[in-house]
């Protein structure tokens, strides 16, 4: 929605906990509510960049710097566990790289190199997976060319190994221990979703499925939640399970892309189908039946759990699970899909454009959660970027501008 210019405030039809879903919802403590809407006149970013790269810069616009100067080609990265080092892939469509930088010297070590020197093959890289002790890294490649297979390696993250192959799949998620790494893969019956123990590199399928969506680890990594799809078109699924597979059920039918609450007792999900899409609650137990919150494609738990970021129909809205208002966030900005809080939960990151801009890019936005405060950081040097993350300390934001859009994992 185009130039809104108000505080939009919606009393959803759920707010006591009811509604014909006949769910009770989580209240725990609610978020602050915000005050105001941030309103994006026609105003230069902090930063317009002139080269491809990847980037950082702090919250308020501030400490700019490349952390690959002079590159020009297809960019992938992940900050590390602590926030003292971030992983990038360089020339991810040509003999890519992987490096890992410390962010604060800037010192750089090659950890991997896929330029096809053995038999000639190319290689497509995606982000690298910190182990959530930060000693290694899971490496996601396919040879480039049509319909082939994801592979994974692992590399110690200070370059003390040489690259191998632990299995052929496509790496979704470590486990909070590091002990265990999910991945897709794929047989003759459709999608697999498996477990690969790092102490004893067995791999263990533990669902099937014409279609596997995102796997998510529990907060504590004792479950699974994952959605599946068992026929071309058969409905969705949102299954948990324990880690070894065991304790299988189904918690909701019809929904896609569950999200685990901080503190593990709910799920967050979608239901229905573009341009109907809604994001829903759970009990992650199965023992309540869902209700919808409000409309929306992308979503974000905050960081205490008390509050849901939605993004729908050109705006943000924060949603409070205590009462069920959703509240408009930022006003004549469109958004895109790349959306997050920071660490602290105070603030939320977040691409789109200004539609009073005569410049068609995307540009990446902070704003406060109580509507203030909102800036334009940084705007690419190309129509194609912004990808970024918080580093894990709030300090500052990584984000790429790249030239190659259609080249990743």
């Amino acid at each position: 929605m185009r130039g809104l210019v108000c505080v939009v405030i919606v009393l959803l039809a759920f707010a006591c906990g009811g509604g014909e879903d006949g769910a009770r919802t989580a209240t725990p403590a609610a978020t602050a509510t915000p005050t105001a809407v941030a309103t994006a006149v026609e105003y230069p970013p902090k930063v317009s960049l002139t080269e491809a790269g990847v980037y950082l810069i702090r919250p308020d616009g501030t400490g700019l710097r490349s952390l690959t100067p002079g590159e020009e080609y297809f960019y992938r990265f992940g900050w590390s566990p602590d926030g003292s080092h971030i992983a990038v892939v360089t020339s991810a469509c040509d003999a890519p790289r992987v490096s890992v930088i410390d962010v604060d010297s800037g010192d750089a070590v090659e950890v991997a190199a896929f330029d096809g020197s053995a038999g000639g093959q190319q290689w497509v890289v995606g982000r690298p997976l910190w182990s959530p002790d930060g000693r290694q890294l899971a490496v996601p490649a396919s040879p480039h060319q049509a319909d082939a297979p994801y592979h994974t390696f692992l590399v110690n993250a200070d370059g003390s190994s040489e690259p191998v192959e632990p299995f052929q799949g496509l790496p979704i998620g470590w486990s909070p221990d590091g002990k265990s790494l999910a991945f897709w893969g794929q047989s003759d019956e459709g999608g697999t979703l498996n477990i690969f123990d790092m102490a004893t590199s067995a791999s263990t399928v533990i669902g099937r499925g014409w279609s596997i969506g995102p796997l998510v680890w529990s907060p504590d990594g004792q479950r699974i939640a994952y959605s599946v799809s068992s026929t071309d078109t058969g409905p969705e699924e949102i299954v948990v399970m324990d880690r070894d597979g065991g304790n299988r059920r189904v918690v909701v039918e019809g929904g896609s892309e569950p999200a685990w609450s901080p503190d593990g007792k709910y799920l967050a999900f979608s239901v229905g189908i573009s341009p109907d899409e809604s994001v829903a609650v759970a009990s992650a137990d199965g023992s309540q039946d869902y209700v919808r919150l409000a409309p929306g494609e992308e979503f974000k738990w905050s960081p205490r759990g008390d509050a849901i970021l939605i993004w729908h129909a050109s705006s943000l809205r924060l949603v409070s699970l205590a009462t069920h208002q959703a509240v408009a966030l930022v006003s004549d900005v469109l958004p895109e899909r790349e959306v997050s809080f920071s660490p602290d939960g105070q603030r939320v990151a977040f691409v789109g454009s200004d539609p009073y801009d005569e410049d068609p890019r995307n540009a990446l936005f902070v704003v406060n959660t109580d509507g203030t405060g909102l800036q334009k950081l940084a705007r690419p040097s190309t129509m194609i970027g912004l990808r970024f993350e918080w580093s894990p300390d709030g300090r500052y934001i990584a984000f790429d501008d790249t030239i190659v859009g259609s080249c990743f994992v």
